[in-house]
Formats: C-alpha cells, sequence, structure tokens
C-alpha cells in the first residue's frame, strides 16, 4: 500500500486529546527542509496549516474534510467578497438565470481576511491511497426547488459524490459511492440530511489512481433504474434568492462531509522510547554495538 507523502505530513491528534478539530483547510507550498542524512531537499505541493488527522488506530490516520456548496447564488471566482456571489441560481420562474447543476466544494479559511489564507475552492480531493468510509450531506439555510427547471424532477436529488457514472450510487463499494437528499413536490426541505457509510474491506471507497475529487451534483437515477448509476439531473435553485437580495436570513447552503482512512508513516528514530523520560540509546538498555 503507497503511502502519499501529501498527506502523512499531517498534524496528528493521539487518544486522549480528541478536543482539537480535525480541520481539513491547507495550504500548498514548497518546503525546503533537511533530510534524514542532512541534505537539503525541496519538496513541492506540501500541505501547510493542515490538514489535522487522528491517530483512531495506531498505524491509520482518520480524516475528515467538511465544506459547503452555495445553492443561492453562484460562487464566481472573485477575491473581491463584497461581489463573490453576483448572480443567483434560478429558472424560468424567477429570471433567465441557470439552475444549479454541480459545484466544487468550498472548504472555508480559518482567517478573516480571505486574501491572506484563501478559502480552498476547487473541492474535497481524496489523496491516493485512502480509504473513504463516510460520505455526509445536508441542506441547511433554505429550502432549494425545481419547479421551472426545463426537465426538472418532482422529486428533486441533491448528491455529494466522486463522479456521475454507472455502478455509483449511495452504496458504498471499493469504486465510490454518494450520500443524496432527496425530495419531494419539486422542494428539497431545508434541514434535511443523510450519509452513507462503509466499514469493511469489501465496500471502502479505494483510491488508487491519483487523488480524487468529490463534487455535489443534482442528480437522478441512470436509465431510470436505481441500481445501475447516477446522472447528472436538471438541477434546483433557491427561490428566495434574487439579484443582491435574499428573502430571508441565511442562503441555502448544502454542508457536504467526506472522511477517509490513511495509512500514517512508519515511526522515527524519535518514535522509540523505552520508557516515559525518552531513553532511547543506552549501553544498560540497548545494544548499540554491532554483536561479534
Amino acid at each position: 500500500m503507497a503511502i502519499n507523502p501529501n498527506q502523512i505530513s499531517v498534524s496528528k491528534i493521539y487518544p486522549g486529546n480528541y478536543t482539537n478539530v480535525l480541520r481539513y483547510w491547507h495550504e500548498a507550498k514548497s518546503v525546503d527542509f533537511l533530510n534524514e542524512n542532512g541534505t537539503s531537499e525541496t519538496l513541492a505541493n506540501q500541505p501547510v496549516g493542515g490538514p489535522v488527522g487522528v491517530i483512531f488506530r495506531p498505524g491509520w490516520i482518520a480524516q475528515q474534510a467538511v465544506g459547503y456548496v452555495d445553492l443561492s447564488y453562484q460562487a464566481l471566482g472573485s477575491v473581491n467578497q463584497l461581489e463573490y456571489y453576483t448572480t443567483p441560481y434560478g429558472s424560468g420562474l424567477n429570471g433567465d438565470n441557470v439552475p444549479f447543476t454541480n459545484a466544487s466544494v468550498i472548504i472555508p479559511s480559518p482567517d478573516y481576511h480571505k486574501d491572506i489564507r484563501a478559502d480552498i475552492t476547487n473541492g474535497i480531493s481524496v489523496p491516493s491511497g485512502a480509504y473513504v468510509y463516510r460520505v455526509g450531506l445536508r441542506l441547511d439555510g433554505g429550502d432549494v426547488v425545481s419547479s421551472g427547471v426545463g426537465g426538472g424532477s418532482a422529486t428533486p436529488t441533491l448528491g455529494l459524490g466522486p463522479a456521475v457514472s454507472v455502478g455509483l450510487t449511495t452504496t458504498p463499494t471499493a469504486s465510490g459511492f454518494f450520500a443524496t437528499v432527496v425530495g419531494s413536490n419539486s422542494r428539497i426541505e431545508n434541514g434535511s440530511f443523510n450519509s452513507s457509510n462503509a466499514w469493511n474491506d469489501a465496500n471502502l471507497h479505494a483510491v488508487t489512481n491519483g487523488t480524487t475529487q468529490y463534487k455535489l451534483f443534482t442528480v437522478g437515477n441512470l436509465g431510470g433504474a436505481a441500481a445501475s448509476g447516477l446522472a447528472q439531473a436538471s438541477g434546483v435553485y433557491d427561490p428566495r434568492a434574487k439579484v443582491g437580495k435574499l428573502s430571508g436570513k441565511d442562503k441555502a447552503l448544502a454542508i457536504c462531509e467526506v472522511c477517509w482512512l490513511v495509512p500514517d508513516e512508519p515511526p522515527k528514530r524519535s518514535d522509540v522510547a523505552l520508557q516515559p523520560a525518552g531513553v532511547v540509546e543506552s549501553s544498560i538498555y540497548t545494544s548499540t554495538s554491532p554483536s561479534a
């Protein structure tokens, strides 16, 4: 099993210290360091400031990525926070704007000043060598509807998963799986939530070829058969959202969660402690000379 070098450098939480948040947000930078032989090396695209993983079982690191997708306004990529959301999703009933169909999850920065530490806007990227065991999804802030959307479904569905594809459903498999929330009467109600969970070797999603991005989609059953997979659906929107105005307290957000396991790196010299005082090498406790 390959160890992903961009994910083993996490800030580890050990048993008895679970009060910390499993923050996924991080920056990617080039890092200069001295290796074990004292040679200077530069590693590219290394995570800085996170992610955080918990040692829930010796040899395995558990990580959790939590982010959101705004279903009221389109994120158009502006770095100006006053203009970050300029165009609401919509339909023929509330304007000519397109409905929401799919988007990358946004991982918010822990810093108020986004120009210093920006949001991660390219989604939840699960590293190679990881095993996804949980996908969770919640609608929070307001209802979304499919009324007036061309080809809109009476049972609109939001799905968080790796790709709309044959064979990928809410049933956990080694190829990947979704969590979905399903509406009725052309509406998904605020507060709707669901999760898909896997916990055995047969159905953990094994990420083997590079990173896999989990995104949010509006989905429907592929070919009308639930077991065959999920396909891109027509879309939904927040009926309260207008240009420059929202008729409500909160925007409709899809809160997205993906949890996975990665193998930890083998212990280092500093991890070899024979007693609490940290004795590592001693003629009393260990042999530091080759035997004859």
